[in-house]
């Protein structure tokens, strides 16, 4: 199965092609001013590169947050067009699930993004096969409260891994937390939510490329400010 993934979550817009579980071509711009800029030449770039057209690709994955609300929106409108108007299937796919399902760790898989006020966006898996079908999209939790919440998630902390960009921000605070914990500082690529997304494809769990949408979880800023000025009317 033929594959285009764009991942443009975080400050690197990730584009790749895949055929099954092989890497065709891969291309990273690391810099998040850029990616309503460079998405559709990168696009062309990996399509050239690999020696085929949009027509001949079988279905493509995306991310779909929590993350960069701007980064999400012009993924979103990108692939859905795409899929809409070639009649291909796509697949979207949480951040925290992707950063996870990376992982071949024999204990719990804890993903951590940054979600800014020193909180986290969050999830955590001890079954790697049961982030396939994972419907919970994670929560936001206070890095001082971490701990607490994964308690309360998991019925033992002995060995886990934590995975994604919070580890960077809050390295401190999880050898604090966490002494024994391994972290995964490595940034997922479209390459790595290729995998999750082809798994996905096998079982149909496809989206609607009219009604699909990205998950938030924290409303943004500009919302946030709107619903405080109306509930101050």
């Amino acid at each position: 199965m033929l594959i285009l993934t764009l991942d443009t979550n975080t400050d690197i817009l990730s584009v790749s092609i895949t055929k099954d579980e092989k890497l065709i071509s891969e291309i990273n711009v690391y810099n998040l001013k850029t990616h309503s800029i460079n998405s559709i030449s990168t696009i062309d770039s990996v399509l050239k590169h690999s020696n085929l057209t949009l027509k001949e690709l079988d279905g493509f994955v995306i991310s779909k947050g929590p993350g960069s609300f701007t980064g999400l929106r012009i993924a979103f409108s990108i692939i859905k067009a795409f899929s809409y108007s070639l009649n291909k299937p796509m697949v979207s796919l949480s951040s925290l699930d992707c950063l996870c399902y990376r992982e071949n760790f024999n204990g719990v898989v804890c993903s951590i993004i940054d979600a800014l006020r020193d909180e986290v966006y969050v999830n955590s898996f001890s079954n790697k096969n049961s982030i396939i079908h994972n419907s919970f999209e994670g929560e936001i939790v206070h890095i001082d409260n971490l701990k607490h919440y994964l308690l309360s998630k998991n019925e033992s902390l002995d060995n886990i891994l934590f995975t994604g960009n919070g580890t960077i921000k809050f390295e401190d605070k999880l050898k604090k937390y966490f002494p024994q914990a391994y972290l995964n500082k490595k940034p997922t690529t479209s390459y790595d939510y290729a995998l999750l997304g082809l798994e996905k494809f096998k079982l149909n769990l496809i989206d609607d490329p009219q009604s699909s949408t990205p998950s938030y979880i924290r409303v943004s800023q500009a919302q946030e400010m709107l619903l405080r000025k109306k509930s101050n009317d």
